[in-house]
Parts: structure tokens; sequence; C-alpha cells
């Protein structure tokens, strides 16, 4: 176990961090000029990690869960900006979110990859990695094909907004019955409708993150639901067939939503914000960021504190350690002291802000002398 003292940095240090952080992203914002987008998003990540860093007992962690993640949304982002292409019809999208899906897939199968003994030949060694890489290419085909889906049929018609829109709330509704409640689920069909026809009239990198949040969670959900109608077919016929394939992703989800939904929305925002062109640089990296964040708070919520998270740890535990994370004690934590997350939180908007917006000024100022 690591001591507290080497888990926790002086306020001082956490304030630098902050600023440097949101410098860092608004010099990126403002090189692919999306300066507002970088202002609020920065302002949003920082509030997220300002709340948490004021209410837990250890800091460096969470600081090196934010950079692990922005690290890993900065690189992906990159890597997506630079392969290019556009999402106009739905066969444009469907290959445009199967390929990146493949990409992704096989990189998180290759950090993920099975370990061989010491003792075997190299032989061994190369048939677990590629198999390793084959089946995570595999996965992220499968949410990559969903998601481009879902962004080719809301940039292909009209029409296709409203189908999106139905999705939407049919994932927001499954959600919600993690709750167990039918309140919830109502609550959850409507918010997930409305979030999604917003996000397919705002364009840009929220259109590509609440999109591929939609069509990542719907990946999953439309596996297991195909699952349950095979078996309820074969067993008992159409009626069985119906009753299963809606009861499966909210069995699903009650297993526990985690480690069945991290995985697959990663991937359709790494694809929604791949389709949106130069936003995706400035939303991947927040969206990551965030993630990382979250994680770090999970470490400390349930009692497995380490020296720091970097991109491995955190892709290990959204793929492998997350069937027993403790979802609902994450709000908990700023729920308990509400007045110091809430000032942590307003630091972080105005640190945030006015970091981006310094970074942004900064990189125009420079480019402009080059």
């Amino acid at each position: 176990m690591v001591s507290d003292l080497k888990l926790r940095r002086p306020f001082w240090l956490v304030i630098l961090f902050m600023m440097a952080i949101s410098v860092g992203l608004g010099m990126v914002g403002g090189i692919v000029e999306r300066t507002a987008v970088t202002v609020v998003g920065t302002a949003l990540m920082l509030a997220i990690f300002g709340a948490y860093e004021r209410v837990l007992k250890h800091n460096y962690v969470l600081m090196s869960g934010l950079l692990a993640g922005g690290f890993i949304g900065l690189v992906v982002g990159g890597f997506g900006y630079l392969l290019g292409g556009n999402v106009t019809d739905l066969l444009d999208g469907t290959l445009f979110g199967l390929l990146r899906g493949i990409i992704v897939g096989g990189v998180v199968g290759g950090i993920t990859r099975a370990q061989p003994d010491e003792d075997d030949p190299w032989y061994t060694n190369i048939f677990l990695l590629l198999g390793s890489l084959l089946i995570g290419a595999i996965l992220g085909a499968g949410v990559g094909l969903i998601s481009g889906f879902v962004l080719g049929l809301v940039r292909w018609h009209s029409a296709g907004i409203w189908v999106a829109t139905l999705l939407g709330a049919i994932v927001g509704g499954y959600l919600g019955s993690y709750f167990q409640r039918r309140d919830t689920i109502w609550i959850g069909f409507l918010a997930g409708g409305l979030l999604t026809l917003f996000g397919s009239f705002a364009g840009g990198a929220v259109a590509g993150v609440l999109l591929g949040f939609v069509s990542g969670a719907l990946s999953p959900m439309l596996l297991v639901a195909l699952i349950g109608a095979g078996g309820g077919l074969s067993s008992r016929g159409f009626k069985a067939m119906v009753v299963e394939a809606a009861e499966a992703p909210a069995e699903m989800l009650r297993q526990g939503a985690f480690p069945f939904l991290a995985p697959a929305v990663s991937v359709g925002i790494i694809v929604g914000t791949a389709a949106s062109g130069a936003s995706g640089l400035i939303a991947l990296p927040l969206c990551m960021a965030i993630l990382g964040i979250l994680l770090a708070v999970f470490s400390e919520v349930d009692g497995r504190i380490a020296s720091n998270l970097n991109a491995r740890t955190l892709v290990e535990m959204v793929i492998l350690g997350a069937d027993d994370l403790p979802i609902m004690a994450v709000p908990k934590k700023l729920v308990a002291d509400r007045k110091t997350a809430v000032l942590g939180a307003l630091l972080g908007v105005v640190l945030g802000a006015i970091g981006a917006a310094i970074g942004a000024w900064l990189i125009q100022q420079l480019l402009r002398v080059m």
C-alpha cells in the first residue's frame, strides 16, 4: 500500500496542474480553431476534477487518471483526424464506423493481450498477440458498425434523425431500468430521446459525443437482445422471442452495467467524435479525461488505491476489471460533502475557462508570428 503522503499533492500544486492542463487544451483548441468548444469543455472537465479533488482523501491518482485519459483521447483523436473520412449517408457511416471500430478494437486487444508463460516458445507469444488483436478487432468492429450506422442515419435523411431519437429513447429507458423503478425508466426514455434529438441537430463535437454514447450503449443491448430472441424462438416460439428480446438488455444491466457498457460506449464516442472532424481533437481528450477521473474515483471508493494510473491500467479497468466497480458510490461522494464539492467545481470552472482562453490566445499569437 502506498502511503497517503505520496498520494496527496499540496493544493498549490493542484492549482498549477489545473492551469497547465487547461492552457494545453486551449492551445490544441486554438490550433484547430475550436476555441469556444475548448473553453466550455475544459471548464466542465475541470469542474468534475475540482469537485472530486476536494472531497477525496487522495488526489495524485485523480491527477494521473486525468492525464492518462486525456493522453489516450489526444492520440486516438489525432489518429482519427489524420485518417480523415466523411459521413454523408448510411453506407459512408457504416464503413466509417467499421474501420475505426476495427482499429480501436485491435489496439485495445494489443494492450490487454493474453500474457504468455516464461517457458513458452516464440511462436506461442506471436499466436497470443495475434489472437488478442483479432478478438479485439472483431469486438470493436461490431460496436463501430452500429455507431457508424447511427451516424449515417442522422446524416442521410431527416427521417433518420427521428429513428435515431427513438433509438436514443430506448437506450435511455433501458439505462433507467438499472434502478428497477418505473419512474426512472420513463425519465431515462425521455432524457435519452431528447439528448439524441439535440445532438442530431447540434452537429459537431456535441453530436459526436451524444450520438456516439447512444450508439455505443446500443451495441451490447442489441447483441444480448438478439441472443435472447434466438433462445426464445428456439425454445417456445415467436411470442417468447419477443419477450426474451425485450427483457435481455434490462437483465444485462442488472447483472452489472459498467462492464457491458463502458468499452462499447468508449468506442462509440471515439467513432462519433472522429466523424465531427477537427472538433474531435478536443472532444475526445475531454471525454477520455473525464473517464480517467471517474476510474480514479472508483479506485479510491473501492479501496484499491494505486500509486498512479496509466494508459494500460485505465484500459484494463474498463475492459477487465469493471465487473464490481461501485458505480452508485461515486456520486454519493459528492453528496456527502456538497459545499466542498461545489467550491471545488467552481474553482475548476474558473481555472478551466481562463486557462483554455489563455492557451488559445497564446497559440494564435504564436501562429501569427510564424
